[in-house]
């Protein structure tokens, strides 16, 4: 902690020391450190091998149809980018998404 805040008892006391310390400060003062542009992944054309997780919620039949399109969405991504290769896809059917309890696939993809 900078000298004068560890007066201040409170977080909130301190919170309001620093806002009041970088009030009207002149740009010219400060060094500002551009951030690195991310990759574009969808635009790279190198060699990638890639994972799918789709999930539904329950097992009720109308819920197949949800896990078909999400299964065929991917597959079909992965196949119009060059230089992708679909690994394999994980899925878990029936699972909730509350926590990562009885997410098998979900949880091996992450080990994997």
């Amino acid at each position: 902690m900078i000298g004068s805040e560890e007066r201040y008892t409170t977080p909130e006391e301190r919170k309001a020391k620093i806002r009041e310390r970088y009030k009207g400060i002149d740009p010219n003062e400060l060094d500002v450190i551009p951030a690195i542009k991310p990759a574009d992944f969808y635009s790279d054309k190198s060699n990638k091998r890639v994972a799918v997780y789709a999930r539904v919620s329950t097992d009720d039949p109308n819920q197949t149809s949800s896990y078909e399109l999400q299964k065929n969405h991917y597959t079909d991504v992965v196949s119009r980018h060059e230089g992708w290769e679909l690994s394999q896809i994980y899925a878990d059917e029936g699972i909730s998404g509350t926590s990562l309890q009885h997410r098998d696939s979900f949880v091996r993809m992450i080990q994997e």
